[in-house]
């Protein structure tokens, strides 16, 4: 991975390329549709935070399971892995409640008892840092970055996390609305066929709306196939499937 531009001055002066930065960032994180790639975001983070050797994306989502949604390699995976099954560390803390996240040391940090003690045997990670990405509604996100030394994070990592967060959240805002209206419009399909397929029974089977979507169920039961492939069958042949032949 190539090592981060921000060099020996810009790191005793603070952030003094911060309208650089942002220029940066405006132009590698956007693709020709004008959105922000996730991929990309991580990418860039992981090269832009001083001492980060690597970089992932964790996404909370109701009634789902925590997911790593983007990662510059196989490490922040494997560690967000460990966190989701033991149900503990930094990048959860920090997506569902703590703004940042600071882990100097996971060999010695007792937070995450189980998942430091076993972090740093299976992946070699001693430092995190983690911060919690602005989504909206009941969606949680939080960016995470990964040392391998520990004490690797400083303040500077902490104030350029800060703005690469910004710009992480859109990554993020963006490819949830991609994601539900994908699965809107799958919805919207599934229901127009099935409609048609009522349709189609109640002219054929002299049959009321609700006695129609009733034979659709069960032939769905009987033949143990989804609601929507009968509805599409109906829809090419115009009649129910028969159970198989023997």
């Amino acid at each position: 991975m190539r090592r981060p531009s921000i060099d020996d001055d810009s790191r005793r002066d603070g952030l003094p390329d911060v309208e650089s930065l942002f220029r940066d960032l405006s132009t590698m994180l956007a693709n020709q549709a004008g959105s922000v790639d996730s991929v990309k975001a991580v990418q860039l983070a992981a090269e832009l935070i001083p001492h980060s050797e690597h970089c992932g994306i964790t996404l909370l989502r109701p009634n789902a399971r925590p997911r790593t949604i983007a990662a510059t390699d196989e490490l922040p995976e494997a560690v967000d892995s460990l966190q989701y099954r033991l149900h503990q560390g930094p990048c959860l803390d920090a997506a569902d409640s703590a703004a940042v996240v600071h882990a100097d040391d996971l060999a010695l940090d007792r937070r995450w008892p189980q998942f430091s003690d076993r972090v740093v045997d299976e992946t070699g990670v001693r430092s995190m840092l983690s911060l919690r990405l602005g989504v909206r509604g009941s969606n949680r996100a939080g960016i995470n970055f990964y040392a391998t030394e520990p004490t690797a994070f400083d303040e500077l990592d902490l104030r350029v996390g800060s703005i690469l967060a910004t710009f992480a959240a859109l990554a993020v805002e963006g490819e949830l609305h991609e994601r539900d209206t994908a699965n809107l419009e799958a919805a919207l399909r599934t229901n127009r066929q099935i409609g048609t397929a009522v349709g189609i029974l109640m002219a054929t089977e002299k049959v009321t709306e609700d006695n129609a979507f009733q034979l659709l169920r069960q032939a769905s039961n009987h033949l143990n196939r989804k609601l929507v492939d009968i509805a599409e069958q109906v829809h090419l042949t115009g009649r129910l499937p028969g159970p198989p032949r023997r």
